[in-house]
Parts: structure tokens; sequence; C-alpha cells
């Protein structure tokens, strides 16, 4: 063979080890490229809820091999437009929207905390409190008007004979963090969150708070874990089940569970959002009334 030949062949096989080198390094920046977005409602800061949720997106990137993200939204209509939409491929959101997201957009209920959340009104440390009727003629700070607990609260207040405008002033507020920060600066008498929520809050916030009322009627999951419909069943079986071994059968997960106040998390299926009616159909009227 002559040297020409030799060195010809030699040049092909550089270019085919080339091309089938760039071929497989494709293939592996596509299958990085690809990501889950986990849509989180806006009830905290997002920089808090990134936080708090960050030990669960790193197992479930090692799970699924992809890239997994945690976000949000700047409010809460935001949040359900995008729902609507079907913008997040996973979402955790609360039991009125969770039950929208399932009846009028296909999402797939997935999981829920083994623990119920409650409306709770916190005052400040060292601000006396006995009765709800304490609060006539005070300021009253809720996150947003579409959040749940907003709704909860209204409903609390009234079934103590209070009238909003009337004998008290509401202020509603981004997110539960905010409405509490108003107590906590005097710019708010009471706050009505869900208790939840503040085991989630910085210890340095907690502890200039003290909760005085808890409103058992409104006993409801704090929040619900649902999966696109545009996600196959085998993806959303998978989603489901790494989130569950991650909150049942990791020091991590156990941890998160913890402190999130979940307990743990247990399936809910379609028989179970059907009972958080009540609260979707509310939420659905406020939607309606506000565009």
């Amino acid at each position: 063979m002559g040297a020409h030949n030799v060195v010809r062949i030699t040049i092909l096989k550089i270019f085919a080890s080339t091309l089938l080198l760039t071929c497989l390094l494709t293939a592996h920046a596509t299958e990085s490229a690809t990501s889950i977005e986990i849509g989180i409602a806006p009830f905290l800061p997002i920089q808090t809820l990134v936080k708090n949720y960050g030990p669960l997106r790193k197992y479930l990137q090692h799970q699924l091999h992809e890239n997994v993200t945690i976000i949000s939204a700047p409010d809460y209509r935001t949040f359900y437009k995008r729902i609507e939409q079907h913008t997040y491929p996973v979402i955790i959101t609360p039991a009125n929207s969770a039950y929208l997201a399932w009846h009028d957009s296909a999402y797939v209920p997935l999981l829920r905390p083994l623990a119920n959340t409650q409306p709770v009104v916190v005052v400040a440390k060292d601000q006396p409190f006995s009765y709800l009727s304490d609060l006539r003629g005070k300021t009253v700070a809720m996150p947003d008007a579409l959040a749940i607990v907003s709704m909860q609260g209204l409903q609390m207040l009234r079934d103590a004979g209070l009238k909003t405008g009337y004998d008290f002033t509401l202020k509603n507020m981004q997110n539960h963090r905010v409405a509490v920060n108003f107590v906590i600066a005097g710019e708010a008498d009471a706050a009505i969150v869900s208790d939840r929520a503040i085991m989630q809050m910085p210890d340095s916030v907690r502890a200039q708070i003290k909760i005085v009322y808890t409103w058992k009627n409104g006993a409801a999951p704090g929040v619900v874990y649902l999966g696109s419909p545009k996600l196959s069943q085998d993806k959303l079986k998978l989603i489901k089940k790494s989130i569950l071994e991650f909150a049942q059968n990791t020091p991590e997960g156990i941890k998160l569970m913890h402190e999130l106040g979940y307990v743990g998390l247990e399936s809910i299926a379609e028989d179970g959002l059907k009972s958080l009616a009540p609260y979707g159909n509310m939420l659905k009227t406020a939607l309606d009334e506000n565009k």
C-alpha cells in the first residue's frame, strides 16, 4: 500500500472518529438541556422557596437525570394563569388552586402532605390578645386576596361577627411573610396566615410573633403536588415515585418534611381533590370577578 493511501485512510479514520464523537456529545448536550420546572405558588418570597425546596430539587435532578429548577410567579393571579397555560411541568400549590388545576386544566394529582394546614392569627410577641373580637377597630394583614388562607381568614372573622371595612381594616399583602412583617413593623395589629407558612419563616421572624388563635374549621392540605397533562404517564409515575422516596427514605427529605410541617407525603387521587371543590369554586369566583 502506498504512502498516499495510508495517509488517506488515516485521515478518513480520524474524520469518522471525530464525527462519532460529535454525535455523542450532541446527544449528551441535548439530553442535559432538557429540564423540569417545579412551579411553587408564591406564598413565600422566591428566595425562601428556592432555599426550602433546594434538597428536593437536587434529589430529583439526580433521579431524573435532568436539570430541575424551582420557579414561582410575582403574584397569585399570574401563577394561576400560568397553570391554565400548562407552563409548569410540576406544581406545588394550595388546595384551592390545586382543585382548579385538576378540574379546569387537567393537571394530574400526585401527592399531598400527611398533615393539614390551618389559618392562624399572629400578633407581636408582647401584644395582649384574648378573643377574635379584640380585632375590632384594628388593622389585619393577610396574604394575597386569592390565597386560600385569606379567603378562610375572612370567613373566620365573619363567624366572629366582624365585617370587612367596617369592623376592621384589611391589608392584603404579597405573601404570608410580608403580612407577618407588617405586624412586626407595627403597620398591622394582627396577621392571618398559614401555620405551615410560619414554620418555613426564619427563626428571627418567628421570634418576634406569637400565634394567638387557630381556626380548626379551616384545616386543609397546605399544598398539593400535581403534574402537567403534557407529561407522559411514565414520567408522572417516575416523578411521583422519586418525590415520595425523597420524603420517606432520605435524611434530607425527612428533615425537610419536618421543617415544612408536612410530617410526610402521601398519594392523593381525584377523589381527594373533589373534597376541595368549595375552595376551588371560591377561587374561580374571585378570579372571574377581578378580570
